[in-house]
Parts: structure tokens; sequence; C-alpha cells
């Protein structure tokens, strides 16, 4: 699905501590930090350094570039045939009963071409 970002934002988070990851039931909340590092694997260790958790409570990335588990398969767009812009990667989760299934430690990735309206989301493992 692809949605308008007018309008769009964050969901809040419940109350509670903000440090440490709310579980409710088998439902993970987040937050979105931001890391000064553009290099995604270096910024979630940056992360994990400064938080002092595992970079495997990193749940991924907003635009920059995808950090592939495997070989480089950005999309072209169906319509126009150009590269389509990379929008998030997506990581499983540190928890089995709340992570994404991208194939057992994967990472997913979402392309979107705005002027097509079109999206592909894939993923590697």
């Amino acid at each position: 699905m692809l949605f308008p970002l007018d309008g769009l934002g964050p969901i809040p988070l419940p109350e509670g501590d903000d440090e440490a990851p709310l579980v409710l039931g088998d439902v993970r909340a987040v937050v979105l930090e931001r890391e000064s590092e553009d290099d995604y694997e270096l910024a979630r260790a940056a992360w994990a350094a400064r938080s002092e958790r595992p970079k495997s409570a990193v749940l991924g990335q907003l635009g920059g570039r995808p950090a592939w588990i495997q070989a480089d398969e950005t999309p072209s767009c169906p319509s126009c045939a150009r590269t389509m812009p990379f929008i998030v990667q997506l990581e499983e989760g540190p928890d089995h009963r709340t992570s994404m299934n991208f194939g057992g430690a994967g990472s997913a990735y979402a392309f979107a071409c705005e002027p097509c309206g079109r999206a592909l989301f894939l993923w590697q493992c």
C-alpha cells in the first residue's frame, strides 16, 4: 500500500519507560531515533554502543542506502522502468515472538515510484 506523506506521523508510544522496549503480549513498541552516521551498519553499531543494547534491537532504517545481505536488487519501476527510490529497510527483530519473519535473520526492503504510484517489497536472508 502507498500512502501520501502529508498527514502521516508515528503513533505515540504508550505511557511507560522510554528506554526499554515495551512488550505488550506479542507486540513490540519502538522509537524512531536518528544517527549521524550515513552507513547503516556503522549507524547500528554506534547506536548499540551508545544505548548499551544489542545491534539486533535496531529494526531498520528510513531512507538512506539499503544494506544488502546479498547482491544489490534495487528494482526498476514496472510502469516507467526508472530505478525505484529506496524507502525503508526492516530487520526481523531480536525476539522470535514479535519478529517479522524474513527467512531467518533476513532484512526486507521497500521501494516506491511516487509518480507512478507503484511500490515493491522484497527480502533477503
